[in-house]
């Protein structure tokens, strides 16, 4: 499914998507910004940001559920377990052979897309995660808004993918 020019793909999408600086006011507008994007999404968003491991953001939109915050508890703990995103985790795995042990653990990590790392001045601070769609869309609506949160735009709605 996945193959070593889409895993290129994802390192490049988190060179490229670190911080300068991030703070709990940016949490609190890169958060509202994907709860935008959920609003106008085909399916409900669970949406949550991690810094210096403090729930900084999280909201359910009506139509998730605690399947949901399973889900982000998993791929929080993917991230946070590799400082990548849990979508790398994944293509990892299955493009480079990569094999842990905690990659077999289902129950506690996901290996798949929705997780992203914050990264601030080249040092692992946190987490922004989403559940709620395909989780190749949950990794694309990541993605997209942090580049529109980093290119200033916190003012547009960002329709779905």
């Amino acid at each position: 499914m996945y193959d070593a020019a889409y895993l290129d793909t994802i390192m490049q999408q988190e060179k490229e998507l670190q911080f300068d600086s991030f703070d709990l006011d940016d949490a609190f507008k890169l958060g509202n910004m994907l709860v935008d994007f959920s609003r106008k999404a085909p399916k409900a968003l669970a949406v949550r940001i991690v810094l210096d491991d403090l729930i900084a953001f999280q909201v359910l939109i009506p139509g998730t559920s605690a399947r949901n915050v399973w889900w982000m508890d998993k791929k929080r703990a993917t991230v946070e377990k590799t400082h990548t995103s849990s979508l790398r985790a994944a293509v990892e795995k299955e493009v480079l052979g990569r094999s842990e042990d905690w990659m077999n653990d289902e129950e506690h990590y996901a290996l798949c897309g929705g997780g992203f790392p914050l990264t601030v001045n080249g040092s692992y601070r946190g987490a922004v995660i989403v559940s709620g769609l395909p989780h190749l869309e949950d990794h694309a609506c990541l993605v997209q808004t942090i580049r529109r949160f980093k290119m200033g735009d916190q003012d547009g709605i960002m329709g779905p993918i």
